[in-house]
């Protein structure tokens, strides 16, 4: 019988939605409103707290990486995108966003190799294969002549 009453009492529990979320979900979810609001000084700063704890959180660790590299930061962006395929190898944001900052310090070699991963991951069907896709086809398209 106390067992059936313990049992009844941890269905209960899991239907019973928290309240009270950690401080490190509420910090993710900050997180998310301030990148979509281009704030990313307070992206980076509550992004860091959250893997503080949640040290094994590949999505906040590729957050984190975008948020770095949007403020000009690329040396810890580079660390926070390994980080995360260190975490997840086939993250796919990650192998994305870490294959645009390869771009932007001039290592196509590197957002090549990125693409070739997606590919593997997803084909050419995900959209993050394709966002790098179109900034490698970008780089590398010739400027038009001017006359």
């Amino acid at each position: 019988m106390v067992s059936l009453c313990l049992l009844s009492l941890q269905a209960l529990a899991v239907d019973v939605p928290n309240r009270n979320p950690p401080v490190e979900e509420r910090a993710l979810r900050e997180a998310r409103a301030a990148i979509a609001a281009s704030r990313w000084a307070q992206a980076v700063e509550q992004l860091r707290a959250h893997v503080k704890t949640y040290s094994d959180d590949a999505d906040a660790y590729n957050l984190l990486g975008y948020s770095l590299r949007r403020s000009g930061q690329h040396t810890e962006a580079q660390l926070a995108y390994e980080r995360a395929l260190q975490i997840d190898p086939s993250h796919r944001g990650a192998h994305e966003y870490l294959g645009e900052l390869m771009l932007t310090l001039g290592r196509r070699d590197r957002a090549l190799f990125h693409l070739g991963v997606l590919e593997g991951l997803c084909s050419n069907l995900c959209a993050e294969y394709q966002q790098l896709k179109r900034a490698v086809d970008a780089q590398t398209a010739p400027s038009p002549k001017r006359w």
